[in-house]
């Protein structure tokens, strides 16, 4: 999957990323505060910095010799621009739900909340990338574009399928990644990604676990020639 240059985004970065607690207390508000925990721990100690020791005998303690860097690296930079095209196609895609009448008032504020938070991404990649964010749409947007805006089931389908490929793009990525700091940051978009999904498949009416916990195998999207 390759990166569109034809479609240039203007991203506002001075508003920060909706708090957990609020977008809790509006899960929490229609019911859904349950369905919303997500179950990747894992993915915040994959974000945490890291040491190289070197070896050592029995009785004598490891020495750290190496950490990783806190800013990105030219690949990170790249990986991490390839990760807001994603998070700015996916609020593109939820305003094409929102123009339709397909849901109802708390539905609506569930759609509503996940686009103002994958905005809030976009804007928190292109702030921490500055001049090297990318500022475009990613090509899944005209793939799914028809998807989000038809009937409700449709449209519930295609948001699950965006957040569940979300979840795998940017879990591709935060292997990849060498600097904390980005790496931190993509860990916090993608644990409330995959709550996303989780949310939207307990509104369509879903019981099976894996498809509740994100568990489904969605392929990564990945930058041309990656």
């Amino acid at each position: 999957m390759s990166i569109s240059k034809g479609f240039l985004v203007d991203i506002d970065v001075t508003e920060p990323a909706p708090p957990d607690s609020a977008f809790r207390r509006r899960l929490l508000g229609i019911g859904l505060g349950g369905a919303a925990v997500s179950l990747l721990p894992w993915l915040v100690g994959r974000a945490s910095a890291t040491t190289t020791t070197s070896a050592s005998s029995d009785t004598t303690p490891a020495t750290t010799t190496t950490a990783p860097p806190k800013r990105p690296s030219d690949a990170d930079v790249e990986l991490l621009g390839f990760a807001q095209t994603v998070e700015i196609a996916a609020f593109r895609l939820y305003e094409e739900a929102l123009a339709t009448d397909n849901f109802n008032d708390d539905e609506r504020a569930v759609i509503a909340t996940f686009h103002d938070a994958h905005e809030a991404y976009a804007q928190s990649l292109s702030g921490f990338l500055g001049r090297d964010a990318p500022q475009v749409l990613n090509p899944v947007y005209d793939e799914m574009r028809e998807a989000f805006g038809g009937d409700k089931a449709t449209s519930l389908d295609a948001a699950y399928n965006m957040e569940s490929v979300a979840v795998a793009t940017h879990t591709d990525i935060l292997q990849q990644l060498q600097g904390t700091d980005g790496a931190a940051l993509l860990a916090s978009i993608l644990i409330v990604e995959a709550a996303h999904g989780t949310v939207l498949a307990d509104i369509a009416g879903e019981t099976d676990l894996d498809i509740l916990l994100v568990k489904t195998e969605a392929d990564a999207l990945t930058p041309a020639g990656g």
